[in-house]
């Protein structure tokens, strides 16, 4: 197992617990840290694979906020619409799991290659602290994040065009301006070219405030820059106690997530939604169904190695229509002018604003702002899909 992320960490858990033998490898020497993650979390996600331990809980979020350019707001309550997580601990406390279920965890090292028969992975070549090891596997879950080393070792091709991942830079933000309850979005051509910023409590006083753009759209600047403007624009007085950076990738259906006795999960394997960026409950799920079929392929020796794609198929089955439409979407928003978000913040503050609700159907909206906005449809002739 390569990366003890949620991803890693979930799949090593499950195998554990169905008696596999599992090692599971990080490379740096705190699991959690570093970190480039605005580590929120819908409830339902949460809900899918754990009841949360207080602990792991740095806001409940009721409210959620949208504001366009122009300077447009679009309110909701949400009673249950997400967590945001300290990461720091949860990823480290779904790693202590792993490990009370019978996993071995090494810190501190760091995959440099694999081993291989023919095209079969035999096993990992390993610098752990400081030493050179190698360590063999009937199968090898790649779990190393957006960069996915051991997936390009396996004859993957795990490189991303300029359109195919954004860029972005967080601040922890302290300050008396954040509702500890809401999360806020703003959209704009100038404020965050292909992207969006966002401000996530992190509890009484402080936020995750980020902001992520497309480098197809702002090929020469850094979201740094654009954060720094937004960060002064927001708050009137503000202190940064931590920052962040980092790429996202996005789903594509051609990618390749099993590989001969290699499975990619979450970030490794681009299972994420290409819109927001968000990918926690994503890479849980893909970790927890990897868990669930290499532990089945490794109880039955008689298995042939192309069992093993089963997991490519079942995650496709649970998750592939969203993160197709998540995807589809991202390809029109790349396109939108200040004018077009600003009449769908617009739209949406008469659609539902203010009302207070249990749920979005993200395919049920997203219907109707196409239905809403001639412009839109007619964006839709020039999205590669």
């Amino acid at each position: 197992m390569v990366g003890a992320g949620p991803a890693g960490s979930m799949a090593a858990k499950i195998i554990s617990e169905k008696g596999g033998k599992v090692l599971l490898l990080e490379k740096d020497p705190v699991i959690g840290f570093p970190l480039c993650c605005a580590e929120a979390i819908s409830v339902w996600g949460m809900h899918q694979f754990f009841e949360p331990d207080p602990r792991w809980i740095s806001a409940k979020i009721h409210k959620l906020l949208l504001v366009s350019p122009a300077g447009h707001e679009f309110r909701v309550d949400h009673p249950d619409a997400a967590y945001v997580l300290n990461r720091k601990l949860f990823d480290r406390e779904l790693a202590l799991q792993a490990g009370s279920a019978g996993a071995e965890i090494k810190v501190n090292s760091c995959v440099t290659g694999v081993i291989k028969d023919n095209a079969e992975i035999r096993g990992l070549k390993v610098r752990e602290n400081e030493e050179e090891k190698e360590y063999y596997a009937t199968v090898i879950v790649g779990a190393d994040g957006i960069e996915s080393k051991v997936g390009k070792w396996a004859g993957i091709n795990t490189s991303l065009e300029l359109d195919q991942i954004d860029s972005a830079y967080q601040y922890l933000v302290v300050s008396e301006e954040i509702n500890s309850e809401c999360i806020e979005f703003y959209v704009g051509e100038r404020l965050a070219p292909g992207g969006y910023a966002w401000i996530f409590p992190k509890g009484k006083n402080c936020a995750n405030v980020g902001l992520g753009i497309s480098p197809v759209l702002a090929p020469d600047l850094k979201p740094k820059e654009f954060l720094d403007e937004f960060v002064k624009k927001r708050f009137k007085s503000f202190s940064v106690a931590e920052i962040m950076m980092g790429g996202i990738p996005t789903f594509s259906r051609k990618n390749v997530l099993v590989r001969g006795n290699l499975l990619l999960v979450g970030d490794a394997g681009r299972i994420v939604d290409s819109l927001s960026g968000a990918g926690i409950a994503n890479a849980l799920l893909s970790g927890k169904i990897a868990g669930q079929v290499v532990s089945e392929y490794i109880k039955d020796n008689g298995l042939p190695l192309e069992f093993l794609k089963k997991y490519e198929k079942e995650l496709l089955k649970k998750r592939g229509r969203e993160l197709r439409f998540y995807s589809f979407c991202r390809n029109v928003f790349l396109k939108m002018k200040d004018d077009d978000f600003d009449s769908v913040v617009l739209f949406l503050k008469n659609y539902m604003g203010g009302k207070k609700i249990k749920g979005i159907d993200p395919f049920a909206m997203v219907k109707a702002i196409f239905k809403s906005n001639p412009r839109l449809l007619r964006l839709l002739k020039h999205v590669v899909w």
